[in-house]
């Protein structure tokens, strides 16, 4: 490259260092797409914030403002597959991705208000149009969720339009590409990277905070009666119709199925006697199975005592450790994660702290890549690493882990978590549990079956 093909990067940086600073300013970088940009990314990042507390007020209990009926509701969004997964993933409710998408905007307008030198310039206008360009990328995705739960969010829809309303002025009203520096997209990609990491590690602890055990509807109902008296009226006088409908339907199921007599006690159940029985078959590493522990634990806190009693059992999905596989040599541990925890939790089932090393298996089942990750977390609370590992190579062991899923089997299990109550396979349908523990047990119960037949 000549010296003069080197000045023509100079020359466009000087031209647009030139056309930036005169005082016929072009409408690229007029006062009007400043404005834009700082008000827009303001009102978004105040419009996410107000979100998110929506959301903590209801998981404490209270309603959304934005839940206004059925179809114009905002707790319909929050409660879907896909906001539930951004949960355990990213560690944050959606409302925190629109408050980091919401910050991030800001900054990047407020940088392009320092625009004295054109190399800056040129990185604040990329960096600006990355971050518009992901904004409007997810409110495709989020469209696409809401409209799949039937609902209109009258907050999301909001934001829909303060991120578009970004995206105009990034894209609109600011210089062409072929005006910017060349190396300004690489370095604009990477502060947008620094800039979200900064911002989601700054925000992940609040979100952690703002967890949940499961939908929303049902965490309100529980919230509400764990500070009032407990009764079945009660509990169905706060469900939604279709939280009504799915208790009917399971109720009829359940009366339709054929009893079959109750197993022996395992040491893990708790209580040990109860009107209801509730035995979940899980496997470690299934998402479902965790949501449903958590949610079995806030259920216990909330039932007067005594009222249910649950039984872990178990189902890895893993052929190593399966009735029909060779078995293992003795004294031998399995390889896998989901057969070493399987037995791991089976061996802490009489341990005082096994309800809390159980929890957190499941909190960090993610993070279980080896059996000695297994290990190690299981060995950690009170009962010594060589008594754990004797008794996970044990023969009884093993027994019992096969009698847990043969018994799995002769209901038909297909999957997990797998559950049965007093010994009728049933849904995963918490609000079902929890009718049929302010019952008795009883599915006949005179007042249930006329709270089933109400609209």
């Amino acid at each position: 490259m000549d010296a003069h093909e080197k000045a023509i990067p100079f020359a466009c940086l000087l031209g647009v260092y030139a056309l930036s600073m005169t005082k016929h300013r072009p409408l690229p970088l007029s006062l009007a797409s400043h404005v834009g940009l700082l008000l827009s990314a303001a009102l978004m990042s105040a419009l996410a914030l107000w979100q998110w507390l929506e959301l903590v007020k209801v998981r404490q209990g209270g309603s959304a403002a934005c839940a206004l009926n059925e179809t114009l509701n905002c707790e319909k969004v929050w409660d879907t597959a896909f906001a539930a997964w951004v949960q355990s993933t990213l560690g944050m409710p959606v409302a925190a991705l629109g408050l980091l998408w919401g910050l991030g905007a800001l900054a990047w307008a407020v940088a392009l208000c320092f625009k004295k030198k054109p190399a800056w310039l040129g990185l604040s206008i990329w960096g600006l149009k990355l971050w518009a360009l992901a904004g409007t990328l997810s409110c495709v995705i989020f469209a696409y969720v809401s409209w799949q739960a039937g609902s209109v969010c009258i907050s999301c829809m909001a934001t829909f339009i303060l991120v578009l309303a970004y995206a105009f002025c990034a894209f609109a009203l600011l210089p062409l590409h072929a005006l910017l520096p060349k190396n300004s997209f690489v370095l604009g990609s990477l502060l947008s990277l620094a800039l979200l990491l900064l911002l989601g590690v700054l925000l992940q602890p609040f979100g952690a905070k703002t967890k949940g055990t499961g939908p929303l509807h049902l965490e309100r109902s529980f919230n509400n009666l764990a500070a009032s008296p407990i009764t079945l009226e009660h509990f169905w006088a706060g469900l939604k119709p279709e939280e009504r409908n799915k208790i009917k339907r399971e109720r009829q199921a359940f009366l339709a199925a054929p009893s079959r007599p109750l197993t022996a006690p395992t040491p893990g159940r708790f209580p040990q006697q109860a009107p209801v029985l509730l035995q979940d078959f899980t496997d470690i590493k299934c998402g479902h199975c965790r949501t449903a522990e958590a949610m079995l634990t806030q259920l216990l806190r909330t039932l007067p005592e005594g009222s249910m009693a649950v039984e872990p059992r178990y189902y890895p999905l893993d052929k190593e450790c399966h009735p029909s596989s060779p078995p293992l040599a003795p004294g031998a541990l399995p390889v896998g994660v989901r057969c070493a925890a399987a037995l791991a939790q089976i061996c802490l089932e009489g341990a005082a702290d096994f309800a809390q090393l159980r929890a957190e298996l499941f909190h960090a089942a993610e993070r279980l890549a080896t059996r000695e990750d297994v290990l190690a977390m299981a060995s950690k609370g009170k009962t010594p690493r060589s008594q754990l590992l004797a008794c996970m190579a044990s023969a009884d062991a093993r027994a019992r882990l096969h009698a847990d899923m043969a018994l799995a089997e002769t209901y038909g299990i297909s999957g997990t978590p797998f559950f049965l109550l007093n010994g009728k396979p049933v849904g995963f349908v918490p609000s079902f549990w929890m009718a049929m523990a302010l019952a008795k047990g009883n599915a006949e119960d005179a007042a249930f079956a006329s709270l089933a037949g109400s609209p």
